[in-house]
């Protein structure tokens, strides 16, 4: 395979990068850590980490960090903190606000923790550069001395991307209040070269109230901030960055990217980061979501529903354009366990040199690719039982022994990394038992079979009861003479067995499930 159009979207991805043939490409994603951070994020987290480890597949000079903006003011109150105790710190710089619990050095020190700690159980693992430091080390002086020498220029950018007005008493700076330590609420109306002038104005933003201050102050180290649409593009200078996407938000026209584009171009001098278009959003439910207004869930908290390589699987797999919405209810989490069973047989194949001729290879090649970039813990070298989830759920909704059901299944004792496996997908079969099936869902309540799946179920009633063992060919074979004999579709026989079973018109394979309920039920279920 050697066209783009035959790679998944992350390698032609890479492969287009990489024919810029610069000495380094420095991937990196950032985020202002002003609570929990939702799940949502962990998109660009994904996606910056699998160019990174593409380009570095390939051959690249790559680099990949994380920044987090913990220089930026507290704009917004989290839902889930006492307001009494903490609407004080509004305006505050969030690196300057104390940690909700003990052990961290601030509070974005204690949310972006906890955000890091999702990452890498998800294997990202990219250099953590925090905003404040760049500020305090003094890399930031000359960029910011810059932006407010050209301030007539960064004005007449903001009017000419933006459609907004600044005045001409208007300077791309944000101190830090001398008075209220605030930094979310100055505005700078002067420069003379060494200081700005600034004011704390009471009501600027309306989030946060000013104290009145006025002082003056060298825009130097963490004395202050430029503002957000100056501060990123100096970030990309400074650290060096030439691949940095965002969520499509940022990349409309006159958005944020637009305007970065433009101060790098025009004030900086360097060419802006490859943004690969923006990628679209992770919704769960299709709520966007908001770090500080706690809509949504936490990336966190979204993180334990899945095992890490499932979680990945589901970001790998879907194209940087397309946008990703989860529903954790109904058969969401059950579907997507199968999707990833099939494309680890692909894996299997192409281990085994097994792959298919031409375009059927291709697709099953990129299936395995799929797989490969979905690694959190070590993939098996040797093809293992792919042990389905849906039946999992199913033997434990029936108190039946997991262990015993694909011990008999496999027809040798499991080994150790299938044990393994067995033992993670219960836990997860548990949560989702507990707090996401819905087995109401798609119930056909008054369901009744029309004459054909009538005969259908007789005919494989009378078939599993002559049975004189209970292997699955033999109830395999059983299952399908009825199909043939009755000369009715699958789709129509398989929907009255399913609906006569479990109330729904789908499930796990027939003969699994007929196994877990147990031959002498189903027997006189179906016999109607």
């Amino acid at each position: 395979m050697t066209g783009r159009e035959n790679m998944i979207w992350v390698d032609r991805e890479a492969k287009k990068i990489k024919e810029r043939n610069l000495p380094l490409e420095w991937v990196d994603d950032m985020k202002t850590p002003s609570g929990r951070i939702h799940v949502g994020s962990l998109r660009g987290v994904i996606v910056h980490d699998l160019i990174y480890k593409a380009l570095k597949q390939i051959g690249v000079n790559t680099k990949f960090s994380y920044v987090f903006n913990d220089m930026d003011p507290m704009d917004g109150l989290p839902t889930y903190l006492d307001k009494n105790k903490w609407e004080k710190y509004m305006g505050f710089p969030l690196y300057k606000i104390p940690s909700p619990e003990k052990g961290f050095k601030s509070f974005a020190d204690y949310y972006a923790q906890e955000f890091i700690e999702v990452f890498n159980s998800l294997n990202c693992h990219p250099q953590i550069i925090w905003s404040s430091n760049l500020y305090k080390s003094g890399k930031m002086n000359s960029l910011i001395k810059l932006f407010l020498d050209q301030a007539e220029k960064v004005r007449e950018i903001y009017k000419k991307v933006a459609k907004t007005e600044k005045a001409k008493n208007w300077f791309p700076y944000n101190p830090i209040c001398e008075k209220c330590s605030k930094i979310g609420t100055t505005n700078v109306y002067k420069w003379d070269g060494e200081y700005v002038y600034y004011r704390c104005e009471y009501h600027m933003v309306e989030w946060a109230n000013g104290c009145g201050y006025e002082g003056k102050v060298k825009p130097i180290n963490e004395n202050g901030k430029l503002p957000w649409k100056l501060d990123w593009p100096a970030h990309w200078k400074v650290i060096g960055v030439t691949v940095e996407s965002s969520g499509k938000d940022h990349m409309s026209k006159g958005g944020s990217y637009d305007m970065a584009v433009h101060f790098c171009k025009e004030i900086l001098k360097i060419e802006p980061p490859d943004a690969m278009g923006g990628y679209e959003w992770f919704t769960i439910g299709g709520k966007k979501m908001s770090s500080s207004k706690g809509i949504g869930s936490s990336a966190k908290e979204v993180s334990q529903i899945l095992p890490p390589d499932i979680f990945r699987f589901m970001q790998v797999r879907t194209p940087i354009k397309t946008h990703l919405d989860f529903n954790p209810y109904g058969e969401t989490i059950p579907n997507l366990f199968d999707d990833y069973d099939r494309l680890m047989n692909s894996y299997f194949l192409k281990i085994e040199n097994k792959l298919p001729k031409e375009k059927a290879g291709e697709v099953q090649a990129n299936f395995a690719r799929i797989i490969e970039l979905s690694e959190v813990s070590p993939l098996p070298k040797v093809r293992i039982l792919l042990l389905r989830f849906r039946t999992i759920v199913n033997l434990l909704n029936n108190s039946k022994d997991v262990f015993e059901f694909f011990k008999n299944q496999k027809g040798n004792p499991l080994s150790l990394v299938e044990k393994n496996l067995v033992e993670e997908r219960i836990k997860y079969a548990k949560i989702y038992i507990k707090n996401y099936e819905t087995r109401q869902e798609n119930k056909t309540v008054d369901f009744i079979p029309n004459d054909l799946q009538k005969k259908f179920l007789q005919t494989l009633a009378k078939s599993l009861k002559k049975l004189k063992t209970e292997t699955k060919e033999d109830i395999k074979h059983a299952v399908f003479s009825a199909i043939k004999e009755n000369n009715i579709k699958p789709k129509e026989a398989f929907t009255a067995f399913y609906q006569t079973l479990i109330g729904k018109p789908f499930g796990p394979k027939a003969i699994d499930l007929i196994l877990q309920l147990g031959l002498n039920k189903v027997k006189n279920i179906i016999d109607i």
